[in-house]
């Protein structure tokens, strides 16, 4: 069941168009930041190697269910997001419409996803423009909650607060963001032109969207503490480093927009983070067993709720549209 905000058209919507310029960024960032990767890493390739093979099999599979986990509870923020615009769908209607359209961030640009709820949101009776609205409130309540995150980095490492001080600032920053009509004015900048008017968010609206990305974190923080954890005998640092630089690279994967998906980015700021604890190698072997976690499950899941999605439409006698 759906309830559309009175008065809201369904279109028109004009929808983000993509940019083949920035699809080529894109492309040449990826190259140029993989070959880059590998020539820094080319001597210590054997010790790369020797550190996949002290991770045992187990460790890496609790870490994908920690990752579906993470990503299971993200698809309540963005529930909880359209809730607080004024058009409730179930958890698993969410998940329909979310999860096909996330494999979208690891296509070159940044706006597929936002088109694919579009279209999937429609045949739950949700505007199109109201989509977009809540993929853009979804948007600033993960960024403003990793820079919060991320500060547990700063506190855990002394060594990067006296590096790195001045980032301190953006903590208190994000608290002002945190104000429900921050939040709305960069959710319509986000969105554009939406073709909706939604209404005032109060903190109440956002009360869940911010609580659901606390299992979101401690998944994802999880996830790479498990994998972690072979290479050092520190427990709660190690947990905090994890939980806190995954949050810092995804904010870095988002503002450097031209990496799909964040690849390169987040890989980066997560060896930057972890090496003090585990060493280069080390390291660099959990940023990229991180990163085929990330990708398995966002696709698993949009492989399971896309099925789900087209049963449905099936079910109902309507076309299965995709992405």
């Amino acid at each position: 069941m759906t309830d559309a905000p009175a008065g809201s058209p369904e279109e028109p919507v004009r929808p983000p168009r993509p940019s083949r310029r920035a699809d080529l960024l894109a492309i040449v960032f990826v190259v140029i930041a993989v070959g880059l990767a590998g020539w820094a890493l080319r001597g210590q390739l054997p010790d790369v190697l020797g550190a996949v093979g002290r991770i045992d099999w187990w460790r890496a599979v609790l870490a994908l269910v920690c990752v579906v986990a993470g990503l299971l509870a993200t698809a309540e923020v963005w529930k909880h997001c359209l809730a607080a615009l004024g058009s409730k769908v179930t958890s698993d209607a969410a998940r329909q419409i979310f999860f096909p359209a996330q494999v979208g961030k690891y296509l070159p640009g940044s706006i597929w996803p936002f088109l694919a709820q579009m279209r999937f949101a429609r045949e739950h009776g949700v505007p199109g423009g109201l989509a977009l609205l809540a993929g853009s409130v979804f948007l600033v309540v993960h960024a403003v909650t990793s820079v919060l995150v991320g500060a547990l980095l700063l506190i855990s490492q002394p060594d990067l607060v006296n590096r790195f001080g001045w980032a301190g600032v953006c903590v208190p920053l994000a608290l002002v963001l945190l104000h429900p009509k921050v939040v709305n004015l960069l959710a319509r900048k986000l969105a554009g032109r939406s073709g909706v008017e939604p209404p005032v968010l109060r903190w109440s609206h956002l009360v869940r969207p911010l609580a659901w990305m606390l299992p979101a974190w401690l998944g994802y923080g999880a996830a790479g503490y498990l994998l972690a954890d072979p290479f050092t005998d520190s427990v709660l640092q190690l947990a905090v480093v994890c939980t806190g630089a995954f949050a810092l690279g995804w904010i870095v994967g988002l503002v450097v927009f031209i990496a799909p998906a964040g690849v390169g980015a987040r890989e980066a700021v997560l060896i930057l983070a972890l090496t003090p604890l585990l060493g280069v190698a080390a390291a660099t072997t959990v940023s990229v067993i991180l990163r085929v976690a990330h990708t398995l499950a966002d696709m698993l899941l949009a492989l399971r709720y896309g099925l789900v999605r087209a049963r449905r439409n099936r079910r109902h006698g309507q076309p299965v549209p995709s992405a």
